[in-house]
């Protein structure tokens, strides 16, 4: 994660932290400690291995951040 452009980053904290519950920072608090069992404990099985999958490659993070749907989101989020 720490190649990823810290915009893309925070935009991608955001999106998750808001669909777990949580705050940006508590979830990345989570990540960076390793202990992701709060932030997974409300996806199904599916849901918690595309997210660990897209947390794991920065690629794949970045081009899921490029869809217009998640360019919409941020969009909402920011103001």
């Amino acid at each position: 994660m720490n190649n990823m452009d810290p915009k893309a980053m925070q935009g991608m904290l955001k999106v998750v932290s808001s669909k777990l519950g949580m705050s940006p920072q508590e979830l990345q608090k989570q990540l960076e400690s390793g202990k992701l069992d709060g932030a997974m404990k409300g996806l199904s099985p599916q849901d918690s291995a595309k997210l660990m999958n897209a947390l794991s490659n920065p690629a794949m993070a970045q081009r899921i951040l490029s869809t217009p749907q998640a360019q919409e989101i941020i969009k909402k989020l920011k103001n």
